[in-house]
């Protein structure tokens, strides 16, 4: 598979579109939750009440991605795995750290001003360390706080650490391992969506980790596979049609096989153009979802002053999903693009 690593350098900016509806699937899905805008219009609330799923296709993607920016220059050794683990913390912690200290500034601003705090043990200096740390994903607590998104990001940090080894195997394996992988994969996602019928894939503090792995070392394994040139066009293509299967069939495991072979259309798409508004916004999927906790705070406030119809909610969750991503990309442009910058500027500097 060596002769097709340079492949792995190349930019798929279909990929970074990808996340623009990948995210969009996560905001309606909690947007939802709060407003019921959807109540009653059948398969599109089901639609947007597996949103969480979405979440599943930026696992699969994370892994994906991941192989195809270094498998043509794998991390090697203990200095290797610091300078790839210090080129990720850079991209995220900046953001969490300064998303997490604003909204400890907002939940303070709120208590000092007399507004009640729903459920306020979420907002525990224990919850808060192990936040900040990115730690609350690894089975340390069962409390949603703070930016009770990031959870996501925990669990991706845990895949970071892994990857560099994960990729010397990945690397190192013919076809046949990567698809037996593949298959061990699928068969673990359905295991685990047996776990809790209700839940079926919906895990995230508890069970996080293995939904995650699962899904990562899959799209890491998809990614070599596309650079091995072993998969059809036309088989990702057809395999997009088990989303809505899945969907219908209300097995989210069948989903998530439909979201991986996405990720492999879009991988496989042609076109290198990396302009306009939905490449910018890709981009900013970190600060998407780091920055949605909140807009749900202004809704939850809208919600305790007045009662909107459905036509109301609509336009709330219309609304909501526009600044989010507005909020996002600012997020991204301001604070995680010269973050970014300015430590990788001083690394340059180190290194001189």
């Amino acid at each position: 598979m060596g002769a097709n690593d340079k492949q792995a350098a190349q930019r798929r900016p279909a990929l970074t579109r990808l996340r623009v509806l990948l995210i969009g699937w996560v905001l309606v899905y909690h947007l939802e939750l709060p407003l019921r805008a959807l109540r009653g219009l059948g398969f599109m609330e089901g639609v947007a009440l597996k949103g969480y799923l979405g979440v599943d296709g930026f696992f699969l993607l994370s892994g994906f991605a991941l192989v195809l920016g270094y498998a043509h220059r794998p991390p090697a050794g203990f200095a290797g795995w610091v300078g790839f683990m210090r080129g990720r913390l850079v991209r995220v912690l900046p953001l969490h750290w300064v998303m997490l200290v604003a909204l400890l500034a907002l939940v303070l601003a709120a208590m000092a001003a007399g507004f009640a705090v729903n459920a306020p043990e979420r907002f525990g200096v224990r919850e808060f360390v192990l936040q900040a740390l990115l730690l609350h994903g690894w089975e340390t607590t069962s409390q949603h706080a703070w930016n009770y998104p990031s959870w996501a990001l925990s669990v991706i940090l845990a895949g970071y650490i892994a990857f560099p080894t994960l990729l010397a195997g990945m690397v190192a394996a013919p076809a046949g391992v990567l698809l037996l992988l593949l298959v061990v994969a699928a068969v673990g996602l359905f295991a685990l969506g047996a776990v809790d019928p209700l839940l079926q894939l919906n895990h995230t503090l508890h069970l996080g980790l293995p939904r995650f792995f699962l899904e990562f070392i899959a799209g890491m394994a998809l990614a070599r596979l596309v650079q091995a040139g072993v998969i059809p066009r036309g088989l990702a293509t057809a395999g997009i049609a088990l989303v809505p299967i899945g969907l219908w069939l209300n097995i989210d495991a069948v989903v998530v096989l439909g979201l991986a072979a996405l990720v492999v259309r879009a991988a496989l798409a042609e076109g290198s153009d990396e302009g306009g508004i939905l490449h910018r916004l890709g981009e900013a999927s970190f600060g998407v979802y780091l920055t949605f906790v909140f807009v749900e705070a202004v809704l939850v406030l809208v919600l305790r002053i007045v009662q909107p119809g459905l036509a109301g909610r609509l336009l709330l969750m219309v609304g909501g999903l526009g600044a989010t991503f507005i909020a996002g990309w600012i997020a991204w442009r301001v604070i995680e693009v010269p973050a970014a910058r300015w430590f990788g500027r001083g690394r340059s500097a180190g290194a001189a």
